[in-house]
């Protein structure tokens, strides 16, 4: 019964840490926005094009962070946390993950050239490599450009991540077929060798030696009769008697 009971206060315990540990906080909260505000510093210094729609951006957003000076408990925390989304999402968010998108991209590229196997998946893979270099070209140039304001910004992102997407797609698509040819290139060339195996292990039944299920005798494969007490050979005996001694 104590076991039993120290069971089910352990896992009370866990479920309590687990719960305060994924329901948010002033402190949380606050981090979050300081980490946040350093990283609308960061993106202005990385596109300066931007500069101007991320400010406006964080003026707005901290509108609604000073709103949460005035507010206790619960109140303030929804405030800070409604203050942190309103900091981070639409084209901020889109622009905080162009980086990783632009290097998957080249990444791709150099993968469809490695990977290509016959000449018409090389040539697939050059044309979709070419193509999203001007893609990746085209993105520098547009973020070197930026945009004067949140809504330009948003558009701008959406075709950029747009145009990024489908770069991939193109090169996911000659990695795909280029994976087909070569597992069916692989799989016509394991079904040639189970067949050559086939054929050899026949080839040597026809001349290995076999076994008299009388005297246990091995014997020539082309002899019809046991060579130690004349047993007629097991496939070739039909109604044949053993050896009488």
């Amino acid at each position: 019964m104590q076991s039993l009971t120290r069971a089910l206060f352990v896992l009370l315990m866990t479920m309590v840490l687990v719960l305060s540990g994924c329901s948010k906080s002033v402190e949380g909260e606050t981090k979050k926005w300081k980490a946040n505000e350093a990283r609308i510093t960061a993106l202005s210094a990385q596109y300066p094009g931007f500069k101007a729609a991320l400010d406006a951006r964080k003026e707005s957003a901290s509108k609604l962070y000073k709103e949460a000076d005035g507010l206790d408990g619960d109140a303030k925390i929804k405030k800070l946390a409604e203050a942190n989304t309103a900091l981070m999402t639409g084209f901020v968010r889109e622009l905080d993950g162009l980086d990783g998108e632009l290097k998957e991209l080249r990444e791709k590229r150099v993968e469809a050239a490695a990977k290509a196997g016959d000449k018409s998946s090389l040539l697939g893979a050059k044309v979709a490599a070419e193509d999203a270099q001007k893609t990746i070209e085209r993105v520098d140039s547009t973020l070197k450009t930026g945009a004067k304001d949140e809504a330009s910004a948003t558009a701008v992102l959406k075709k950029i991540t747009a145009d990024i997407e489908t770069a991939q797609s193109a090169i996911d698509k000659v990695l795909a077929i280029d994976k087909e040819k070569q597992d069916a290139k692989a799989s016509d060339a394991k079904a040639d060798a189970d067949a050559k195996a086939a054929e050899k292990a026949a080839a040597d039944a026809k001349v290995a030696p076999w076994k008299c299920e009388y005297c246990d005798n091995m014997n020539k494969h082309d002899s019809m009769k046991c060579e130690s007490c004349g047993a007629a050979r097991p496939e070739d005996k039909k109604d044949a008697k053993a050896p009488t001694k």
